[in-house]
């Protein structure tokens, strides 16, 4: 389950906008939803212990899914390219006409990062889809035919699964996270007794993580009572639909005098439970509307660079550093800004010194789990992003993204060692990446940028540097020539590059594979004369004090 605690390589995608049909979690990796007849899916009646405070009516069944948390065994399906346009309009089109939206290299960016969390589980999505159908907002009969009640849907139901992925990232969404209740477990009560009401304006999704934020989940609340007084302190029982478990009534207990929660839950129901457990000072518990991720939404990355100005969009989002590795053994980061001011991890320890910047945690409910948050620094940084493998057991296949208003750029295929260092130095203004490593790598380099009419994704793979050499790419906005330099590179190298162009003519791409670069050598590519013509276009590979040409060829 991945939870926000404030809580990609892409094909060209095009999709028609038509109107659908219809982390914070984790459900047991590579499983399918489980729908065994072993759990106790007959306690569908509310028997309350004590005197009940609050009662939205809401129950396990018939009001929660019949199938449990699930994440990626069998390809469920998750966002699509229809999904973004549900959830953003055109703002994630990097060109929209005739009825088609063509991704921006950003918004398929995202698209692909979200889904890979998701890996983790649904559980997220599922609470917020089974509270908008407890509130009629959908309709189980919209996803099966003859469905009545929640409970009666199958999993096997794409438009389901789909609207189940399109939730699940609505705890990102900036309505949503303005609109979370934070709090201490006595302030959390305070909050469900005014929300777990019939009639309520509001509906919320509990979420909570262990005290190191290892893990966390997302369940669905529906009552409160008052236990009454054990050992001196009363205790406040919070009644919740779990979606780890199918049609269980369970409980989250508040301590009010030592304001304190407990509670236990299994990513896989077929193991033991784990228990959770936080007070005032941890800072662990929050409440997610439901409400504000239903609307349309304004996505965050929807800048576009001008042709010939060399600046980042004004206005621009901040920009998301994510690592994807082990997700118990992995690298950790460090960002450095100009000042020598830094944000990330010394070994286990957090580090923020970088002003506006902040961490937003992604977490599994496998305490096992030790997953890279992502880091958010301010728009217009220029950072030097340090890969650390200092403490791996043994190496690690790693991949870097960064994300910003215009353009992302992914450095991949990294083989990060446990004395291995790897250092990405990423333009201010996101149009160039230089990558240095301490040992022989070859990773992949990526940028994708959005321009006014169309956007491009320039692709060199196997991009070799020697020990302490570096390489670097760009795709400068004010003078369009792509660059590939590694005359610091220490090693000669054999490079496929791959150019991508989505627009108004859909997809276009060049491609050169096996592209010869002594140490040393460029590789440059004037792009403003594919968009003039788009039969083979010239490289210039410049080395060792000579210069020859190769073609760039249609695929």
């Amino acid at each position: 389950m991945e939870v926000g605690v404030r809580l990609t390589r892409f094909a060209a995608v095009t999709v028609l906008l038509t109107t659908a049909a219809t982390g914070i979690c984790t459900g047991v990796v590579n499983a399918d939803p489980a729908v065994s007849n072993a759990r106790n899916v007959e306690a569908t009646d509310y028997e309350p212990t004590g005197q009940v405070i609050a009662d939205s009516g809401l129950r396990p069944r018939p009001d929660g899914f019949s199938f449990e948390n699930y994440a990626t065994s069998g390809n469920p399906v998750n966002l699509t390219l229809q999904s973004m346009y549900q959830i953003f309009g055109n703002t994630v089109c990097g060109y929209a006409s005739g009825g088609t939206c063509t991704l921006s290299p950003q918004a398929q960016r995202w698209m692909t990062k979200q889904n890979r969390d998701m890996a983790g589980g649904h559980c997220y999505g599922m609470s917020a889809t089974s509270l908008l159908m407890y509130r009629k907002r959908l309709l189980p009969s919209d996803f099966q035919k003859g469905a009545n009640t929640t409970w009666d849907l199958r999993f096997e139901n794409p438009s389901l699964q789909e609207m189940i992925a399109r939730q699940m990232v609505g705890q990102f969404l900036k309505p949503v996270t303005d609109g979370k209740k934070y709090g201490s477990p006595n302030q959390i009560i305070n909050y469900l007794a005014n929300s777990l009401k019939p009639g309520a304006t509001e509906s919320y999704t509990l979420m909570f993580a262990k005290r190191n934020l290892t893990a966390g989940h997302a369940i669905t609340p529906f009552a409160l009572e008052d236990r009454g007084v054990v050992d001196g302190d009363r205790m406040i029982a919070i009644m919740v639909y779990d979606n780890n478990y199918r049609g269980e009534i369970r409980q989250m207990v508040v301590n009010t005098a030592k304001n304190s929660w407990t509670y236990e839950t299994a990513s896989d129901p077929t193991r033991p439970s784990a228990p959770y457990e936080g007070d005032a000072t941890t800072g662990t518990l929050q409440l997610a509307p439901l409400s504000p991720a239903q609307g349309q939404q304004q996505f965050p990355y929807a800048g576009r660079y001008v042709r010939g100005v060399n600046a980042a969009p004004a206005g621009a989002a901040p920009v998301t550093v994510s690592l994807q590795g082990d997700l118990i053994n992995h690298g950790n980061l460090m960002l450095t800004d100009d000042q020598g001011r830094s944000t990330g991890f010394s070994g286990d320890k957090r580090v923020n010194d970088i002003p506006g910047a902040e961490f937003v945690d992604t977490m599994a409910d496998d305490s096992a789990y030790r997953i890279a948050p992502d880091i958010q620094v301010p728009a217009g940084t220029h950072m030097t992003i340090t890969v650390d493998g200092a403490g791996l057991e043994k190496a690690d296949p790693t991949e870097v993204t960064i994300i910003n208003s215009a353009s992302e750029i992914a450095v991949s295929g990294i083989n990060l060692g446990p004395q291995s260092k790897s250092t990405i130095d990423v333009s201010a203004d996101g149009t160039s990446v230089t990558y240095a490593s301490t040992d022989e790598q070859a990773p992949t380099i990526e940028i994708g940028e959005d321009y006014e009419t169309d956007g491009y994704t320039f692709i060199a793979k196997d991009a070799a540097v020697g020990a302490g050499g570096s390489i670097t790419v760009s795709l400068p906005a004010n003078d369009e020539i792509y660059t590939v330099d590694a005359s610091k590179s220490g090693k000669t190298e054999s490079v496929d590059i791959e150019m991508r162009r989505d627009g108004k003519n859909g997809e276009q791409k060049l491609t050169h594979d096996g592209l010869a670069m002594a140490a040393g050598g460029t590789a440059t590519f004037d792009y403003e004369k594919w968009d003039k013509d788009d039969t083979a276009v010239q490289v210039t590979i410049s080395e060792n004090g000579t210069t020859r040409n190769e073609e760039l060829t249609p695929r």
